[in-house]
C-alpha cells in the first residue's frame, strides 16, 4: 500500500460525519455493513471499525444505507425542499 493512500486512509478518519439536506450523519464504519466478508474493505483497504476512504464502492450512504456513491439522497433532499418551499 503507497504512503498516499495510507495518508488517504488516515485523512478519512476525521471525517466522521456526511451532511444531506442540512442534517447531520454518521458516516458508516467498515464492518457495520449488512456483508461483512473481509477482515479489511476489498475496494479502499480500511480495517473493520475504520471509515471508508471518500469515493470507497462498498461504504454505505448514513441516511438510506445505499451504495454511498451512487445515492441520490442530496438529489431527492432538494426535490423535497424546492416542493416545501412552493
Amino acid at each position: 500500500m503507497s504512503q498516499s493512500w495510507i495518508d488517504r486512509i488516515a485523512e478519512a478518519q476525521t471525517l466522521r460525519f456526511e451532511w444531506i439536506g442540512g442534517r447531520r450523519y454518521e458516516r458508516r464504519r467498515y464492518g457495520s455493513e449488512s456483508r461483512l466478508v473481509a477482515a479489511t474493505c476489498r475496494d479502499c483497504g480500511v480495517a473493520r471499525g475504520k471509515l471508508h476512504v471518500v469515493g470507497c464502492t462498498v461504504e454505505q450512504c448514513g441516511r438510506c444505507g445505499g451504495q454511498a456513491i451512487t445515492c441520490n439522497c442530496d438529489e431527492l433532499e432538494a426535490i423535497a425542499d424546492a416542493r416545501g418551499a412552493a
